[in-house]
């Protein structure tokens, strides 16, 4: 009996480490295997974000026609025309692109923060102009009358910029409006031949049609290339509308007449940086414009377009076809 006893509960012993090792082998997945993972040892993936979106702007088909009667496409970095329609050298009216030029000289001899008080060379503005509606004893900084010319044209702003720019090239503040606007398109025409814009001379700083008045196509790419150099410029002609107050007071509400800066123009192009449109009835209508494409530097040019908004799609679609946005 005693010898039973003793058998059972070796028995007994012997069952409950079998159940203990079976059990424990349940519980304790294998580190090797890559199927025995949980909340706490897989490898946690973060969310990305989605990729951004790159910037879009109307598109044309190839089979639109071209409405303007000359046009460029400049590569500002490689320096090499990408398409033009005739030569470099032929004559083209620039209309109010002129005041691209006005201000890069301008800015040579007065600071952005220059105060300018408005005066008789308002008598000097063509009638019919463009203006930005300024007024004799106006007081405004030199970049508030870059952007009175950049955005709604004003022929004003540029006789206001040339006066003042003219008496700081003479260092005469007592120089009549003329002889300071005189001193000034000398200087603009001296500066033209020292960048290499040799079949361009100007006659006013604001582009009213006169038979003298001309560039061409060449020397159109360098403008652009050289506006783009001034912050001052730059700023102005990507702005779609201003509200500006003067130091003497009464603001100005200013629209730009580029429309591909202008987001809620059907025309808008995001990676546009200006640059100046223009419009005579000898030049039409016309447009130097300039793009950012991830900085590639293009700038385009379209002259002689029948209607006053052909130059915006004429310019989109030379861009789309020419410099593989």
């Amino acid at each position: 009996m005693k010898n039973y006893t003793r058998l059972i509960a070796i028995l007994l012993a012997v069952m409950l480490v079998s159940i203990t090792a079976v059990a424990c082998h349940s519980t304790a997945p294998d580190p090797t295997d890559p199927s025995n993972t949980s909340a706490d040892t897989a490898e946690t993936t973060l969310p990305t974000e989605p990729p951004t979106e790159a910037p879009t702007w109307p598109t044309y088909p190839e089979s639109r026609k071209i409405t303007a009667q000359q046009a460029f496409v400049y590569d500002c970095g490689s320096d090499e025309f990408l398409y033009i329609s005739g030569s470099q050298s032929e004559t083209v009216y620039l209309a109010s692109i002129t005041k691209l030029f006005t201000a890069h000289v301008a800015l040579q001899y007065l600071e952005p923060t220059t105060q300018v008080t408005v005066g008789d060379e308002l008598d000097l503005v063509s009638w019919g102009s463009s203006v930005a509606g300024l007024e004799k004893g106006n007081i405004l900084t030199v970049e508030m009358l870059i952007e009175a010319m950049m955005l709604p044209s004003g022929n004003d702003a540029a006789y206001v910029l040339a006066t003042a720019a003219g008496r700081a090239i003479e260092g005469d503040d007592d120089l009549s409006p003329s002889a300071a606007v005189n001193v000034f398109m000398a200087q603009m025409n001296q500066e033209a031949r020292l960048q290499g814009m040799l079949n361009t001379h100007f006659v006013n700083p604001d582009g009213i049609h006169e038979s003298d008045h001309y560039s061409s196509m060449g020397d159109l790419a360098i403008l652009g290339k050289l506006a783009l150099d001034w912050p001052a410029i730059v700023r102005s002609c990507t702005i779609a509308r201003d509200m500006v107050t003067p130091i003497s007071g009464r603001s100005f509400a200013w629209k730009n007449t580029n429309a591909l800066v202008d987001p809620a123009s059907a025309y808008y192009c995001p990676v546009c940086l200006g640059l100046k449109t223009g419009q005579t009835p000898n030049a039409g209508s016309c447009l130097l414009s300039a793009f950012d494409l991830e900085g590639r530097k293009i700038v385009i040019g379209v002259f002689g377009c029948p209607e006053t908004e052909d130059r915006f799609p004429d310019t989109l679609q030379l861009l789309q076809m020419y410099a593989n946005p």
